[in-house]
């Protein structure tokens, strides 16, 4: 299953487009990027320290969602248009000020869910990414080192979907069974950010299982454009960069979860979110800043030739019941956030 991407994806049933409020994919958890990079000559890190030369980026998109007026986005957040050859104004950023530090306010960057199924009963989450920026890890983990984190990939959506999104599985699901699902507490962000998923017994930190994921760094041109202007400043041939392993997908010796269920996020409206997890399985990497370095594993590294078929092919898929069964259990915690 899943073996050929473009083929499996051929038989998908797709249903329905929704915007998404948000996304954030943080390749930087990736030990297995990391080390890859690494073995190609970046001065890639594997903790947090301001010394760090090539950060890994995190892709990140903030389409819409906000009651408040957003803050701008601080230096020490993002990946410095010059780190890649770009100035503000090429991307469309204006920049600012945030009290003494330099900041930015982006375009809106639209992202939009394409929502699918197979006759197997899986649900699929294509994510179309129109705008997007990219970020580095920073103060906001207070300290916590990003191999280390559970949740690495996710997408939000307005709240007021969640019937609809109910209703499309009903629709395209032969026959939906009850499941034994329980829900948890969990913040985010220092408090900033208040959740409720549901989990499946066996499950309990990283929600219900998931069938595939597959999401790629290499098919976003800025980080191509970053890493191949990292490569120049380090002394490597930039033309590296197409022989580099920069896509991560489902692993069944590695497994993980989804976290899927409502967040409230100071400044924005409720929302339906979705967030890929990791199990305790742990890699083990030879690293720049420290000799080893220990982390969650997060799925097969492959080689991705970033052409049109697969260009930004970024997906995942659960068990549709499950889903289905995570909506209910969790839609009744709105109240609460």
């Amino acid at each position: 299953m899943f073996e050929n991407l473009n083929k499996d994806l051929s038989k998908v049933r797709w249903v329905k487009q929704f915007p998404v409020d948000s996304l954030q994919i943080y390749f930087a958890a990736s030990l297995e990027l990391q080390e890859e990079l690494i073995k190609h000559g970046f001065q890639v890190p594997a903790s947090r320290d301001k010394s760090i030369k090539t950060p890994v980026p995190i892709i990140y998109c903030n389409f819409r969602g906000w009651i408040t007026e957003p803050e701008p986005i601080t230096i020490e957040r993002v990946i410095p248009p010059e780190w890649y050859g770009k100035t503000p104004s090429e991307l469309g950023w204006k920049e600012t000020k945030r009290g003494r530090r330099r900041a930015f306010r982006f375009p809106p960057e639209e992202v939009y869910v394409h929502v699918g199924f197979d006759d197997a009963g899986n649900m699929y989450f294509k994510l179309e990414i129109r705008g997007y920026h990219l970020e580095r890890t920073s103060i906001r983990q207070r300290g916590l080192n990003p191999e280390r984190w559970t949740n690495w990939a996710m997408f939000y959506m307005n709240a007021n979907y969640i019937d609809q999104l109910m209703s499309i599985i009903c629709d395209n699901v032969d026959k939906l069974t009850a499941v034994n699902l329980k829900d948890k507490y969990e913040q985010q962000q220092g408090g900033k950010e208040r959740t409720y998923y549901a989990y499946k017994t066996g499950y309990e930190n990283i929600g219900i299982p998931i069938k595939y994921f597959s999401f790629c760094l290499g098919c976003f041109d800025l980080a191509l454009d970053y890493l191949r202007y990292k490569a120049r400043e380090t002394g490597i041939n930039p033309s590296i960069v197409n022989q580099l392993k920069l896509r991560i997908s489902y692993d069944q010796n590695v497994g993980g979860g989804l976290k899927v269920g409502v967040a409230k996020i100071k400044g924005k409206r409720p929302q339906i979110m979705f967030k890929l997890a990791s199990t305790r399985k742990k890699i083990t990497i030879k690293a720049i800043l420290k000799d080893r370095v220990e982390g969650k594993r997060r799925g097969r590294l492959e080689y991705c030739s970033h052409t049109e078929k697969m260009k930004m092919l970024q997906f995942l898929v659960a068990d549709a019941n499950l889903i289905y069964g995570a909506l209910s259990v969790t839609k009744k915690r709105l109240h609460m956030l």
